[in-house]
């Protein structure tokens, strides 16, 4: 039976159609709508993937939503791969890192090696190859801005195609051993520490406990570059400072001036007159065990509670306790020591006495 005229032209029209993957068009339009009409068209110009012509061609005063329509339309008709979907979402991310919560890892090495200057290409193929000779269906890219490598992980433990929605982001400064890492599950955690290793050329990693959603503040701890905003104080005895009130007026009798000085000079001293690392939170396990008869003590479950302190900008709140007269200072040093430990995870116990040995015991 001859086929109907027309038949093959059709057939061949449709094979020549574009294929494009739906779950790569739907991940692009769903990274557009997380994005500010602000921001979009700056980060559609990073992104590269479409022309300066065919930006132009988007309306400069509508929705996101219609941006969005237009775009998708203009991936489809380049065929857009996973690739340039992944990119798109760094881009983002990078943008708005303070959406996400930062965990910092530092990487170590036996004392007797030597530093090794890393060459980007070589570790991201070993990274790569780490990853996936343990898990094949793993999606993984990489985009480097300035120093800073950035790099984003889509996971499956399943043949079904990996979660692009739920993806884990690190960021690593090559030649330094720290590793900033976001939204990162206790399942892959061992095979990424491990590809990070074996990249980076390093022997052990460990958590910080240092954590922040302001990432820049989470280097400059680590880094130690908040030091260098800092004005250099020199305290002078108080006899040979002059403590000038805010408000200047003779009909005012000021009280406890002598101590308002005092907390001005413990504070600038403990804390300098520049702006501070942002961190939203500090926390502090406690764990203490009952005073008493030995006998006693010995079969009561520790105690055990946990301290929370969050906002904005808490070294900043920490700064002004003592001058609003909140805490008395000098403030506690639980509470100070912060950015110079590199740490916002306390855990507070008991000093246990030491265990007598065996000799000790009969003697």
């Amino acid at each position: 039976m001859a086929a109907p005229p027309g038949s093959a032209q059709r057939s061949r029209r449709r094979q020549s159609t574009p294929v494009v993957d739906e779950c790569v068009i739907e991940f692009i339009k769903r990274t557009i709508l997380k994005m500010s009409i602000a921001e979009l068209m700056n980060h559609l110009r990073a992104w590269g993937f479409l022309t300066d012509t065919e930006l132009q061609t988007l309306p400069a005063k509508t929705t996101r939503e219609y941006i969005a329509l237009q775009v998708v339309h203009l991936c489809e008709a380049k065929q857009a791969t996973i690739n340039q979907a992944a990119d798109l979402d760094i881009i983002y991310n990078h943008s708005n890192a303070k959406k996400r919560t930062w965990d910092v890892y530092q990487m170590s090495k036996p004392t007797d090696s030597e530093m090794n200057h890393i060459d980007v290409s070589e570790f991201k193929a070993r990274f790569k190859k780490v990853i996936h000779s343990v898990m094949k269906n793993v999606t993984i890219h990489f985009k480097d801005f300035g120093d800073a490598m950035w790099i984003r992980l889509a996971w499956s433990q399943t043949s079904m195609k990996p979660n692009q929605y739920k993806p884990t982001f690190v960021v690593y400064h090559t030649q330094t051993p720290y590793i900033f890492i976001s939204s990162l599950s206790s399942t892959f955690r061992p095979v990424l520490c491990q590809a990070l290793l074996s990249a980076a050329k390093y022997s052990h990693i460990q958590h910080m406990d240092l954590k922040s959603r302001c990432l820049d503040s989470l280097k400059d701890i680590v880094f130690k570059r908040f030091n260098q905003n800092l004005q250099t104080y020199h305290p002078r005895p108080l006899q040979e400072r002059n403590y000038v009130p805010s408000i200047l007026d003779p009909r005012v009798t000021y009280e406890n001036l002598k101590e308002k000085e005092r907390v001005h000079y413990l504070t600038r001293e403990t804390f300098g007159d520049g702006p501070l690392p942002e961190l939203d939170h500090a926390s502090y396990r406690l764990e203490t065990t009952f005073k008493g008869e030995p006998g006693i003590a010995d079969k009561i479950e520790p105690l055990r509670c946990v301290v929370k302190f969050s906002g904005p900008n808490l070294l900043e709140s920490i700064r002004s306790l003592a001058p609003s007269g909140v805490a008395e200072a000098p403030i506690s040093s639980l509470l100070t020591c912060i950015p110079h430990k590199a740490r916002n995870i306390f855990k507070i116990s008991d000093r246990r006495p030491l265990q007598p040995t065996s000799s000790q015991a009969t003697n």
